[in-house]
């Protein structure tokens, strides 16, 4: 024997329900403070000190550093998508 059963109710009529506590204003309190020190830091931050943050100390400032993080990031997303290298494609060209 099977029998379903069907609830035809909001996420929200499920929470009261179950006797789940509502963390909605809470997580509104969070999200706005959370926005109000990205826009304190947008203004603060210029993009340079951004780009130094995320590029290793050892390859900032130079062409050749630039291209060596434009292959990793190149190898990187060859490897994830199963195809070859940029280093890879040149070789077989010539």
């Amino acid at each position: 024997m099977k029998i379903n059963v069907e609830f035809d109710i909001t996420p929200e009529e499920a929470r009261r329900v179950l006797g789940l506590p509502d963390l909605e204003p809470m997580q509104q309190r969070i999200l706005a403070e959370v926005e109000g020190k990205m826009m304190q830091y947008l203004h603060v931050i210029d993009p340079e000190t951004i780009i130094k943050q995320w590029v290793p100390m050892g390859i900032q400032g130079s062409l050749q550093g630039f291209e060596k993080l434009q292959d990793f990031l190149w190898s990187a997303a060859s490897t994830v998508r199963g195809g070859k290298r940029k280093a890879d494609t040149k070789e077989e060209t010539k």
